[in-house]
C-alpha cells in the first residue's frame, strides 16, 4: 500500500467511523424506514379511517415501497458522484412535502401517486444512511446498532399509532413522519460529504481473508436471497395486523402483541453474536430459516390468540437474525461495502410488489392462508440459496463459509 493510499484511508477511518457519523447514519436510515417500520398500524389506520378495501391497501403498501426501491437504485447511482449531505437534504423535503399531501388528498389514486413520492424521499435517506455504514471498517457491528434501533423505534410505533389513529385518523399518523423527518435535518451535517475516502477502503480485502478471488455471482446471489426473504417480509407485515382482526382479536391485543414481539427480537444481535462466534454463519442462518418456515405454517393452518403471540414474537425475532447474519455474509464476502449498500435496493425490490401480490391472494378469496404461503415460498428460496453459497464458499473459501 503507498503511502498516499495509507493517508488516505487513515482520514477515511476519521470521517466515516466517527460516533456522530455512525449515529446520523443511523438516525437517517431509520427515519427514512420508517413508513415500512409501521406498515402494519398504518394499513390499518389507512382501513379504519379511510375505509379501502384489501386489494387497494396492498397497493398502497407497495406504493411506499416501490419509491424505497427506485431510491435505493438512484442513490447506488449517485452516491458516489453527489455530496450524501445533498442527497439527504432532497430525501427529506421530498418525505415531508409528500408526507404532509398525504394528509390533504384522500382519494385513492392520488394518495397512491404521492405514496409512492413519499417512499422515493425515505429510501433515499434510507439507502444514503446503509451506504454510509458500509464505508466503515466495524461494518457487522455498525449494521448490528442499526437493527438494533430499529428494533426500538418499530416497538415504539406500533404502541403508539393506534392511539394516534383513534385521535386524529390515519392524518396523525402522516404528521408523525412529517415531525420526524423534520428533526432529521439536524443531524445530516455530520454525515460525510463524499464517498472518495469511503471508495479506497481495500478493494481487494477479499483477499486479506483468503488467497481465493470470490466469484462475483456469489454476492449477486447472497443479494438475491435478501429479495426473496423480503417477500415473506413484505407480504407479512403488510397484512399481520389485518390477519389478527380477521381471527376476531382485538386491537389493543394485537397492538400489544406486535409491540411486546418487537421488542423481544431486542436480544437478536446479542444471540446472533453469540451463535456466529460459536457456530460461524451458516448454521445459525439456515436453521432460522427453517424456523421461520415452521412459523409460516403455524399461521396458515390456525390462528388463535396463542399462535398469534407465538408467531408474532418468533418471526420478529428470526426477520432481525435472519439480517444480522445476512448482512454478516455478505461482509465477510466483500469487506469494501459496495454490496451491502445495495441491500436496500435488494429488500425493497420485493417490498414493493409483494404487498400487493398479497392483497391480490386476498381478493381471489384464498384467504391469509394463501398470504402465508407466499411468505413461505420466499423464506424456503433464501434458504436453498444460501445452502448453495455456503456449499461453494465451503470448497473455495472455508476461512470465508466458517468466518463469525
Amino acid at each position: 500500500m503507498t503511502d498516499s493510499t495509507s493517508s488516505t484511508r487513515q482520514k477515511s477511518d476519521s470521517i466515516f467511523d466517527q460516533p456522530r457519523a455512525i449515529l446520523a447514519a443511523v438516525i437517517i436510515s431509520i427515519v427514512g424506514n420508517a413508513v415500512f417500520i409501521g406498515m402494519p398500524m398504518l394499513v390499518g389506520s389507512l382501513a379504519d379511517t379511510l375505509g379501502f378495501d384489501e386489494q387497494q391497501l396492498g397497493w398502497l403498501a407497495s406504493a411506499d415501497l416501490m419509491g424505497i426501491f427506485v431510491a435505493s437504485i438512484a442513490a447506488s447511482l449517485l452516491v458516489n458522484r453527489l455530496n450524501r449531505q445533498f442527497l439527504v437534504y432532497v430525501g427529506i423535503t421530498v418525505a415531508i412535502i409528500a408526507n404532509f399531501s398525504s394528509t390533504i388528498f384522500h382519494d385513492f389514486n392520488t394518495l397512491f401517486t404521492i405514496r409512492i413520492i413519499s417512499g422515493l424521499g425515505g429510501g433515499l435517506c434510507y439507502s444514503v444512511g446503509v451506504a454510509t455504514l458500509a464505508g466503515t471498517h466495524k461494518t457487522a457491528r455498525n449494521f448490528s446498532i442499526l437493527l438494533f434501533v430499529l428494533v426500538a423505534v418499530n416497538a415504539i410505533e406500533l404502541y403508539t399509532f393506534p392511539s394516534i389513529s383513534a385521535s386524529w385518523g390515519v392524518d396523525g399518523i402522516f404528521l408523525f413522519f412529517c415531525g420526524a423527518f423534520v428533526l432529521t435535518y439536524y443531524f445530516v451535517r455530520w454525515l460525510p460529504r463524499s464517498n472518495k475516502e469511503a471508495s479506497v477502503q481495500t478493494n481487494n480485502s477479499v483477499n486479506q481473508t483468503s488467497k481465493v478471488v470470490i466469484p462475483t455471482w456469489i454476492p449477486w446471489l447472497c443479494l438475491a436471497a435478501v429479495a426473496c426473504v423480503y417477500i415473506n417480509v413484505g407480504a407479512f407485515w403488510a397484512f399481520i395486523e389485518r390477519l389478527g382482526v380477521d381471527a376476531s382479536l382485538t386491537d389493543d391485543f394485537i397492538s400489544n402483541t406486535l409491540a411486546l414481539g418487537t421488542l423481544f427480537t431486542l436480544s437478536g444481535c446479542a444471540i446472533a453474536t453469540w451463535m456466529g462466534n460459536k457456530y460461524g454463519q451458516s448454521k445459525p442462518l439456515i436453521a432460522a430459516f427453517a424456523l421461520m418456515t415452521a412459523i409460516l405454517f403455524l399461521l396458515a393452518f390456525k390462528v388463535t390468540p396463542i399462535s398469534y403471540v407465538i408467531a408474532a414474537t418468533v418471526f420478529n425475532f428470526c426477520w432481525l437474525f435472519i439480517d444480522v447474519f445476512q448482512l454478516g455474509t455478505i461482509g465477510n464476502i466483500d469487506h469494501s461495502g459496495k454490496y451491502a449498500a445495495l441491500v436496500p435496493g435488494a429488500q425493497g425490490f420485493t417490498q414493493s410488489i409483494s404487498p400487493a401480490v398479497a392483497g391480490y391472494i386476498l381478493s381471489q378469496g384464498y384467504g391469509y392462508e394463501g398470504v402465508m404461503m407466499l411468505c413461505a415460498a420466499g423464506t424456503i428460496s433464501a434458504m436453498i440459496i444460501y445452502t448453495i453459497v455456503y456449499a461453494k464458499l465451503k470448497q473455495i473459501a472455508p476461512d470465508i463459509a466458517d468466518a463469525n
